[in-house]
């Protein structure tokens, strides 16, 4: 008569209820994850008006300092004095060595 070997199980072959929930998400999750995402939308929504009310803000302070300074430069006699020109950085010609700072040795 043959020898019939049992092969040998092992920790993955034991079967657990793992897993099953996942397969079918009961529908109260699915209205939990709805009402998640509806806040969240709410959340940003607040954020983009309050971005839209601080930009408006910017733009209108803007404009009061221009037309403060066109007034102040109108009104006075003199006209602004234009700036001196900024020299360019001095480069090194490209047949001149690059000079080397200080070289620390340890």
């Amino acid at each position: 008569m043959p020898v019939r070997v049992v092969p040998l199980r092992g920790l993955a072959d034991v079967r657990t209820l793992t897993g099953l929930a996942d397969r079918h998400s009961p529908a109260y999750k699915a209205y939990l994850r709805v009402s998640f995402l509806e806040l969240e939308r709410a959340r940003h929504d607040q954020e983009i008006a309050t971005a839209q009310r601080r930009l408006a803000f910017l733009i209108a302070r803007c404009h009061e300092i221009d037309a403060e300074k066109s007034e102040i430069l109108a009104s006075s006699d003199t006209a602004p004095t234009p700036s001196e020109p900024v020299e360019a950085p001095r480069t090194r010609r490209p047949d001149q060595p690059a000079k080397r700072g200080f070289r620390f040795a340890y």
